[in-house]
């Protein structure tokens, strides 16, 4: 029978159920069920335009609503109208009841007394599967508002059994795992490994892009291991993880604990700004990456972790991820900032199509490659540099074609420059037969030394000879790798 064949009374009762992900495509199925669908447009625009792109707010957007500054807002707007969860695409969790301006005690219903709070609670199956007590769970978080509203974790991780339709998801700032959260989050990664989108949805089951929280300080750091059951969700393709901090081998702990045993496979694209990883960590995260694409990484020293290896950290990403890798972003957030002496691996990219690097790699191999043609006396001189050649060579793999270069302008980083173009118009073609772009800073740094200034003005006749485009620029200003989103 067809479906404009039916009466009215089963339409108007099969309508609401198509909200909100049918809703629209029914609508425009014809007149008539359009003509139908008309009551509950309105509702439709207003719930998508509060709740699609939801993050906790201060003050309500709706004059005749509560404002929903933390998870046990939302936990209650979704307990009283269970539609509202199905509207959040955009699930920004970040500001989770921060700043904490409000002053009354959190009402919280007596488990005793029943309502939509609890029986959400008494309901829930993930809670239930996580073998945990929802009485003593619902008193958890109960504790955690007391006196007054507090940030609680409980409350945060509940709320992520209740996103079906989610596809972005953004962690509050002040996350950190606890026991009876950990085991609901196994649930719920679980659940989502097993879910057949032909007749089941779970929660967090179509994440694409998951970011964690910014670090405000050494007691907030985003430990990577934290991220690792998000990125075991089977859909997600884009990281971003500012501030994250993974040193050694045993950074990563709960890469071997099931449901996260393929955490990571299904990444496209990893942002890690500020962060401190080292070259053991960043080799562990990379072996479960087999389709990652685009790695942008950007250092910051945190705490008391030493000097940064860069050539290892390199030659870490190099043995791991070169055979598929295509865009690598590396750069300093702090300038001048400490690096370990060495020599890098590079030529083992083999697709990768965009680099950028700081100099202060450049200056690790030159430093290294001098230290073994030239005498004591001689150091980085113009006598020195002169035995050392083919350099750059060794240093951007073939398969590039857009090169971009960071610099401050100090610390001899014209001597790499020297190095790493001495003849570079005579061997481009044989070594760098792809390369069309390369950006160099910082000519308008007005902390930039002569000298590298200098050297950047030599540069562009030789690059224009060679048939390159080179791009002299305030660091500001420098170009990073195009982002897609996932």
């Amino acid at each position: 029978m067809a479906l404009t064949r039916l009466p009215t009374e089963i339409l108007d009762t099969i309508i609401p159920h198509t909200l909100p992900e049918g809703f629209e495509s029914l609508a425009l199925t014809c007149r008539k069920i359009y003509a139908l669908c008309t009551p509950f447009i309105e509702r439709h625009n207003h719930l998508r335009s509060q709740f699609q792109r939801f993050m906790y707010r201060e003050y309500s957007r709706d004059p005749l609503l509560l404002p929903i500054r933390n998870a046990f807002d939302l936990i209650t707007r979704i307990a009283i109208e269970p539609m509202v969860a199905r509207y959040i695409r955009d699930a920004d969790l970040y500001r989770d009841n921060y700043p904490p301006r409000a002053r009354v005690p959190q009402l919280v219903p007596d488990v005793y007394r029943g309502g939509p709070v609890v029986t959400l609670f008494a309901d829930s199956p993930y809670l239930r599967q996580a073998g945990l007590d929802w009485k003593e769970y619902y008193a958890s978080i109960k504790e955690d508002l007391k006196p007054r509203p507090h940030y609680s974790q409980h409350a945060a991780a509940f709320i992520l059994t209740l996103l079906p339709n989610a596809k972005t998801l953004k962690l509050p700032r002040l996350w950190k795992p606890l026991d009876k959260t950990e085991k609901l989050l196994d649930i719920i990664i679980h659940k989502t490994k097993q879910s057949n989108f032909l007749w089941d949805s779970p929660s967090l089951a179509q994440v694409t892009r998951f970011e964690s929280y910014k670090s405000s300080g050494a007691g907030h750091r985003f430990d990577l291991d934290k991220a690792v059951p998000f990125l075991a969700l089977p859909h997600v393709r884009l990281f971003r993880g500012p501030s994250c901090v993974a040193i050694g081998s045993d950074s990563i702990a709960l890469a071997s604990k099931d449901p996260y045993l393929c955490y990571g496979e299904t990444l496209e694209i990893v942002h890690l700004a500020g962060s401190c990883i080292d070259e053991v960590a960043i080799a562990d995260f990379l072996k479960h990456t087999s389709r990652l694409r685009t790695l942008k990484y950007s250092h910051s020293k945190k705490g008391d972790s030493e000097d940064w290896d860069i050539c290892k950290f390199v030659t870490a990403i190099e043995r791991e991820a070169g055979s598929y890798l295509e865009e690598l972003s590396i750069s300093l957030c702090e300038p001048r900032s400490s690096v370990t002496p060495g020599k890098a691996s590079m030529r083992g990219f083999q697709r990768l199509r965009k680099l950028q690097l700081p100099l202060e790699i450049a200056m690790c191999n030159v430093a290294n490659a001098t230290s073994r043609v030239t005498t004591p006396n001689e150091g980085l001189t113009g006598q020195g540099l002169d035995k050392f050649e083919q350099f750059i060579g060794d240093f951007v793999p073939a398969s590039v074609s857009q090169l971009s270069l960071l610099s401050s302008g100090t610390d001899h980083h014209e001597m790499a420059l020297k190095v790493m173009f001495r003849d570079f118009a005579a061997r481009k073609d044989s070594q760098l037969p792809a390369l069309k772009e390369i950006y160099l800073s910082c000519l308008m740094s007005p902390s930039a030394d002569d000298a590298y200034k200098e050297e950047c003005a030599k540069l562009v006749a030789e690059t224009d000879e060679a048939g390159v485009v080179l791009h002299l620029m305030d660091w500001r200003d420098m170009p990073t790798i195009a982002w897609s989103e996932a």
